[in-house]
């Protein structure tokens, strides 16, 4: 069965801010924003210095502090703004883009955001192996964009796996990864999947998204035993997304890139780098 989630609260960035101060400065009753992370715009009411988001108001000062943290997403609720982040086993955060949002761990952001919107860079990396009727393994899920666009392109099914507990709650926050939550044909696994592939069968899947985070949070899935299993549970024939990226611009980046190349050819793998998806497209 789908999941029933809670509705979510209005959500505000910096950009929507903006465009409700220039309505309040311009003087007008009313203006067309968005509050779910450029998902939708929705009218809101304005009255002098204020501002009516779903029933809750908010005065102009505290729209002013929003409009100065542009990397942060606020809910709105009647005792003010909190921002959506998670704190635990490391800090997560939502960041705003033009589009959809990305997620920042500890720092670093789990999404190409640089001349991309974070969604359509999904789309990339998933169109780049997902066929029609495909069951994909999703060995690093997040927030749920690439798993989501697995099924959008025609996946019959999907095994979407996560290890990071503040990213698991994080996504239930997030706008635009409420089709992910909802589709009962994902299948959402809280889990390492380096452990969790040893358990599947061989053959079980006929492409695999695998989109991990940096080497120095998840070196071990970079690894040949891990490419091994992966080779394994992938029917002949299977396609193969492995984003790495490219961390490290000069010397020691080639060598990093390479050493994936290497390591997949070793393991019997047909290679082709996408320079565009910063990844390899691989065929077993």
């Amino acid at each position: 069965m789908p999941e029933t989630l809670p509705e979510l609260p209005p959500l505000v960035t910096a950009a929507a801010a903006e465009e409700i101060l220039a309505a309040l400065e311009r003087g007008v009753s009313s203006v067309d924003v968005s509050l779910n992370l450029n998902l939708s715009r929705e009218r809101i009411d304005l009255r002098p210095g204020e501002a009516v988001l779903r029933g809750v108001v908010v005065g102009f000062d505290l729209l002013r502090k929003v409009l100065k943290k542009t990397a942060v997403v606020f809910t709105v609720h009647e005792d003010g703004l909190d921002a959506v982040e998670v704190r635990g086993a490391g800090y997560a955060k939502l960041v705003p883009t033009e589009g959809a949002p990305t997620i920042e761990l500890s720092g670093i952001r789990m999404h190409r955001t640089a001349g991309i919107d974070p969604f359509e860079d999904a789309r990339l990396k998933a169109a780049a192996v997902v066929r029609h009727g495909d069951v994909v393994l999703d060995t690093c899920g997040g927030i749920g964009y690439t798993a989501t666009w697995a099924r959008r392109l025609g996946a019959e099914r999907v095994v979407s796996v996560e290890v990071n507990p503040v990213v698991i709650e994080l996504r239930r926050l997030n706008p635009w990864s409420r089709e992910y939550l909802e589709d009962p044909a994902i299948e959402k696994i809280e889990g390492d999947a380096a452990e969790l592939i040893e358990s599947l069968a061989d053959r079980s899947f006929t492409a695999i998204l695998h989109d991990p985070p940096r080497f120095s949070l998840a070196g071990h899935l970079y690894g040949a035993e891990f490419i091994a299993q992966m080779r394994r549970v992938l029917c002949p024939g299977g396609r193969l997304m492995f984003y790495t990226g490219e961390p490290y611009r000069r010397g020691r980046g080639r060598d990093f890139v390479d050493g994936v190349r290497r390591r997949l050819r070793n393991g019997g793998w047909r290679v082709v780098w996408r320079e565009e998806l910063q990844a390899f497209v691989a065929t077993a």
